[in-house]
């Protein structure tokens, strides 16, 4: 996700932005793909189901290789970075 969050850095991310909402273009998210965890930003959403794309176009593990993500496998926003 660099340059906007650095490979060690440590962030902060809750379920409850997601709780009355669902996540929007542009939201920083976390989620699970085989038992991997993955920050990535949502792209595009179709039928609750998300793109995310990593923020380093040249060297990001995103949806053009994992597909599409389903609301099911976020686990929450990132809400906060030291």
């Amino acid at each position: 996700m660099e340059p906007s969050l650095l490979n060690t850095q440590i962030v902060f991310a809750s379920s409850a932005p997601f709780i009355f909402s669902k996540p929007k273009v542009g939201d920083i998210v976390v989620f699970k793909v085989d038992d991997r965890i993955y920050i990535k930003r949502v792209k595009e959403i179709k039928n609750q189901r998300f793109s995310l794309n990593g923020d380093n176009k040249k060297d990001s593990l995103d949806s053009k290789e994992i597909g599409w993500i389903n609301k099911e496998d976020i686990i929450g926003k990132v809400i906060y970075k030291i």
